[in-house]
Formats: C-alpha cells, structure tokens, sequence
C-alpha cells in the first residue's frame, strides 16, 4: 500500500501538516468471499510453514470479527491476538480503534495544563479529558490487565522451576539503611516517593509480597513484588510481566503476618 497524496498547498517541513495525510496507524480490514483467511497466529496444520514464511512489515494481520469466522483480516500497526475485541474495563473510546487503554490513559493524565487547554478546545477530545480525568482508583488499576483464561504452555515455553524469570542472580535478602531486613517471600506495604511513575502511585498502600530481590548495574536494589488484590498475582509468581512491580527498599514497610505494619 502506497500513500500517494499530494502535498499541494502544505509545507512539506511542516510536520503537523503533513501527519493529516499520512497512513500513520492505519488500521488496514480485509474481506474475502467464497474463501478464508488462514490464521498467522494459529495456522492449521498443513498451512504452518506457509504462515512462517510470510513477513509483516509495519503492520499485523489477525483474524477478525465473530470468534471462528475466517472471512476478515485486521491488519494492524500493534501486535493483537485473533479476534480482539475492546475490553470490558474500556472506559470509552479513546480513538486509537484498538484500545490501548492503559497507556494512552496514563498519557493523558501526564499532559501539563496548556496541554490540556488545547485539548479542551475540542468537544469531543474535552469529553475524553474528563472522562479520563474522572476515573477512580479501581477504574485505573482495572485497565492493567485482567486473566480471561490460560492456555497449558508449551514444552519450549516451560521455565525451569529453580530458574530466575530475568535469567540475572537474585540476591538472597537486602538489609536497608535503618536496619530492617528484607528477603523473598517477605510481605510489605507500598509506598512510592513523590514523583514516582503514574501506575506506581495507584499501588500506593497495597499489600505485596517480596518475589525477588534484584540489584542492577549501576549497584541499586530492587524488589520485585506481586499486589496482594491483583487477579494475575500467579503470573507475577510466574515471572510473567505486566503483573511484577519494581519498587526501591525504601518504597516498601514491612508487614506482619496479620497485616499490620511492623515497627
């Protein structure tokens, strides 16, 4: 696919312009009659290595449309699973026609003031700066993900039980400044300084526990935790990301066993 639209009238050194009429994001829907699709993802098998020798540039083409049917290609600039469908948790349509709420979410509510001005000068971007802007707690957390189902793994995609997720040594335990000592399995309370990232803020006073204990190059620690209330806490167990959080030593209180803060 070609973009051949003249740029009469606009200065081409004018990037604003210029992405008006571009294919940047473009969502591309294929549809076929007396045929079918084959997927890429899932291909049968005697269609396996003619879908591993296809090469996508730019784009990634998944089934599309009533869970089955074959007649619909979506081919898009993110990588999706057949089938994708807009989440429950979506709180409204944020106008990137797949969703990516979580991100684009945090996005906005990152937006200094003037930034903000700017978009409230269109209806219906205000109305999506509100909505975003009015959304709780409970609401944010939601769009980090939710477990629909797991699949067995495969062989190849087995991880060795005694292997760390990260591949990296761990370190046994971590003893802070004020003497408190920390190890695996240990259970604490979050709380990240001012400033830190938007997601971090929203696990603010959560009960966590200490999976592993990482330190990186430049000698700092690191514990990597799983959230108490988090749905896909056995991913995070796993090793799997999206559901471990990385918090400093002196991010975290430690918790007794009964949940009270330890002196």
């Amino acid at each position: 696919m070609s973009n051949r639209t003249a740029l009469d009238g606009l200065a081409a050194e004018d990037r604003e312009q210029v992405l008006r009429h571009t294919l940047v994001s473009t969502h591309t829907i294929l549809h076929v009659q007396e045929g079918a699709f084959v997927s890429l993802l899932d291909p049968p098998p005697g269609w396996k290595a003619h879908a591993e020798a296809c090469q996508n540039v730019g784009t990634w083409p998944v089934l599309a449309g009533a869970e089955g049917s074959t007649d619909t290609i979506l081919s898009s600039p993110i990588i999706l699973y057949d089938y994708p469908q807009v989440a429950p948790e979506s709180p409204g349509d944020l106008f990137d026609a797949t969703e990516i709420d979580e991100v684009l979410t945090l996005r906005i509510l990152t937006l200094t003031e003037d930034e903000k001005r700017e978009m409230a000068a269109d209806e219906r971007t205000r109305r999506l700066l509100e909505r975003t802007e009015a959304l709780g707690r409970n609401q944010l957390l939601g769009l980090h993900g939710a477990v629909r189902g797991l699949r067995p793994l495969k062989q190849e995609e087995a991880m060795d039980p005694g292997e760390d997720w990260r591949n990296e040594r761990p370190v046994p335990d971590y003893t802070r400044a004020d003497g408190v000592k920390f190890r695996p399995g240990d259970r604490v309370r979050l709380r990240p300084r001012q400033g830190a990232d938007a997601f971090d803020l929203l696990l603010a006073g959560k009960a966590a526990v200490i999976e592993v204990i990482e330190q990186d190059f430049e000698g700092g620690f690191h514990f990597a935790v799983t959230v108490d209330d988090d749905p896909g806490r056995d991913l995070g167990a796993q090793g799997r990301p999206g559901h471990r959080f990385f918090f400093r030593p002196d991010e975290v209180e430690p918790l007794a066993p009964d949940g009270e803060s330890r002196p």
